[in-house]
């Protein structure tokens, strides 16, 4: 399989259209690295799954729950960022952002397909407005 190589360039050109804070190291994979498997310090990053809502630095919400499934933002679906990044609007709006990752862990799980990840609703759970009970999660 060949691999394109990015050149520092590239990188710089994807800093801007990301607006990626230039506090946020960015640095192509060497040509015995793999996405799946980053060096120590760093993760992986597709292109698609930024095109799709995924922003650096990552919001600490989404480090907390990648952290607490053992995923690293490359396992998931590039078009499950844009579905996620949608939700975490909806919560702010809805609940004023006080969602925990450990209520969203509750609600939703991450199930593998074909080698990646997407997250899916636990069976039976069900999330109430902030009007019906704030910040909770029933069955």
């Amino acid at each position: 399989m060949a691999r394109l190589m990015i050149t520092a360039e590239d990188l710089e050109d994807l800093r801007l259209s990301y607006d990626i804070l230039t506090s946020v190291t960015l640095r192509a994979l060497g040509p015995e690295e793999r996405a799946d498997d980053s060096p120590e310090g760093f993760i992986a990053i597709y292109e698609p799954a930024m095109q799709q809502g995924l922003r650096l630095p990552m919001h600490p919400f989404f480090r907390e729950v990648l952290k607490d499934w053992n995923l690293a933002p490359c396992q998931i679906t590039p078009n499950e960022w844009d579905r996620l990044a949608l939700y975490l609007l909806w919560v702010v709006a809805e609940v004023g952002g006080n969602l925990t990752p450990r209520e969203f862990e509750s609600i939703y799980r991450p199930c593998r397909s074909a080698g990646w990840y997407n997250v899916f609703p636990r069976p039976g759970q069900k999330w109430r407005t902030a009007t019906d009970s704030p910040n909770k999660v029933h069955n």
